[in-house]
């Protein structure tokens, strides 16, 4: 595994309008050519990206009678900052969980110079992604989330964000690859683009030639040149509204521990992949739905499960409660069962 850098800033310290009536997402002007100049698209869309100040409070390690003698303080303030996105007229802004997290004060500011407090509405540490809000008294310009997945290698796009604390700052490249597997981050495949992004960045948007979201800035390979990550905006439009009515994202739950199949097992068994369950909780939705450990689980509701990765988010893209068709090789011999899916715990 790489080493993988989320880029959050951190600052360690002692101590275009919209209508109204009928609010449209920023977009370049008809007549936009990108061969001529990017500034018409970063005009557009400039104002509906925020830098993202937060505070968080610091417990020191050291124990009371050291931090006496010593005189050094028992907490300290640690200030950070990174990039977000306004998905909304009203308010709405996304930015990544790891900005945003354990924040005391969370404030925002636009291109133009306006500061607003913001609040925490949902966060999913899972996928990294944070849901904020602010009362900004007037409707704001927004961008709207474009469909990731019918984006393609080579699609040029352009990253907006606060990188190094220098503000506002367009960079431009290509996306470099789809479906991207990096750190543990195990419910979305990143998308990798050589538009240069640093810490400060995350949060930000990466932005299609027609003013769309295509994903999330959220991390960087420490060391590499120009090797940067998204979140994609599909799973990010997937997520939005239950971060916004709930809070969180509740996923679908099989309580079982699994692996990967090698290729020698998948040869033993005559199969062309799937995903082993090593354990089965005793009281949990898979041990209750009928599934055994030693099955290997080939498909969940006919869609082919590959591997490991493969059947636990096919799990966990269902909503807690959904019945699930299982269908599954035990001791040699194809089975079906039925199982009913619980809440994934957060981790």
């Amino acid at each position: 595994m790489q080493n993988v850098k989320f880029l959050l800033l951190p600052l360690l310290l002692l101590g275009c309008s919209v209508n109204a009536n009928q609010p449209v997402p920023a977009m370049p002007p008809a007549n936009f050519n990108p061969m001529a100049s990017l500034a018409p698209l970063a005009e557009a869309v400039e104002p509906a990206v925020v830098n993202v100040y937060v505070t968080t409070v610091q417990e020191n390690d050291l124990p009371p009678r050291w931090q006496m003698l010593l005189g050094v303080p028992g907490q300290r303030e640690v200030k950070g900052q990174g990039s977000g996105f306004v998905i909304s007229a009203d308010g709405f802004i996304l930015t990544n969980n790891h900005v945003a997290e354990n924040a005391t004060d969370i404030k925002v500011k636009f291109s133009g110079g306006e500061e607003y407090k913001a609040k925490v509405v949902g966060t999913d540490p899972s996928s990294d992604v944070a849901l904020l809000k602010i009362d900004a008294g007037k409707t704001l310009p927004f961008l709207q989330l474009g469909n990731s997945e019918a984006a393609k290698v080579g699609d040029w796009v352009v990253a907006v964000g606060n990188p190094l604390g220098l503000g506002h700052t367009i960079t431009a490249g290509i996306i470099s690859g789809k479906e991207r597997n990096i750190s543990d981050q195990l419910f979305e495949e990143f998308l990798q683009t050589d538009a240069s992004i640093n810490p400060g960045n995350s949060g930000g948007p990466l932005i299609t030639l027609d003013g769309k979201v295509v994903g999330m800035n959220t991390a960087i390979v420490s060391g590499a040149n120009t090797v940067g990550f998204a979140i994609p905006a599909s799973y990010l439009n997937n997520i939005v509204e239950q971060l916004r009515d709930h809070g969180k994202v509740a996923r679908g739950y099989l309580g079982v521990n699994m692996s990967s199949l090698s290729e020698e097992g998948k040869k033993l068994l005559g199969v062309n992949g799937g995903a082993v369950l090593m354990t089965v909780a005793p009281d949990g939705p898979a041990a209750k739905g009928g599934l055994k450990e030693g099955d290997v689980v080939l498909r969940i509701d006919g869609a082919a499960i590959e591997d490991q990765r493969d059947l636990l988010r096919a799990v966990a893209g269902k909503t807690p409660g959904t019945k699930v068709t299982v269908e599954l090789m035990r001791q040699g011999k194809p089975s079906t069962v039925v199982v009913s899916l619980g809440e994934r715990p957060v981790q």
